[in-house]
């Protein structure tokens, strides 16, 4: 394990934040608004499902959900760091979706929008073991207490 380093002056980092909608994915955005309290940063919000079938009015039912959820999520970290005093320098938040399985679809994304970092709740599959192995930025892993950088 070692430290993430600054980005460059000026440069603006783009963070993956894979959200479940748990407590561990709504601490990896807090944690990603903290640390963006340092950087410039855009922050990618991006959610995986796993829905089976070719039903494609519920498809785009459960896009609509998960958009508006992934708002409010925004949304909501926001405002609790906002009640620590912390001042994030958030540009920019996407919201993105993807349907398949979560670490090929988390590790196409990181690729895709050229992520610098992803931070995320500490996975309970061994699904990601490959996904660690094989990403090509730095990642911190959101626990309870202490967040463990991954290089």
């Amino acid at each position: 394990m070692s430290s993430v380093s600054a980005a460059p002056p000026g440069a603006k980092l783009k963070i993956l934040v894979p959200v479940n909608f748990s407590k561990k994915s709504e601490m990896a955005l807090d944690f990603a608004l903290l640390y963006s309290q340092h950087f410039k940063a855009d922050i990618y919000l991006f959610h995986v499902f796993q829905e089976k079938g070719n039903d494609f009015r519920r498809i785009d039912r459960l896009n609509e959900e998960y958009m508006e959820r992934m708002k409010q999520v925004v949304i909501m970290a926001i405002q609790r760091m906002a009640a620590r005093g912390v001042t994030h320098t958030v540009e920019q938040v996407h919201r993105r979706i993807a349907q398949g399985k979560p670490a090929a679809e988390i590790l196409r994304m990181t690729g895709g929008i050229s992520a610098d970092m992803v931070i995320m709740g500490a996975p309970d599959s061994n699904d990601f073991k490959k996904f660690f192995a094989t990403v090509p930025c730095s990642v911190v892993l959101v626990k309870e207490k202490d967040p463990a950088f991954v290089m």
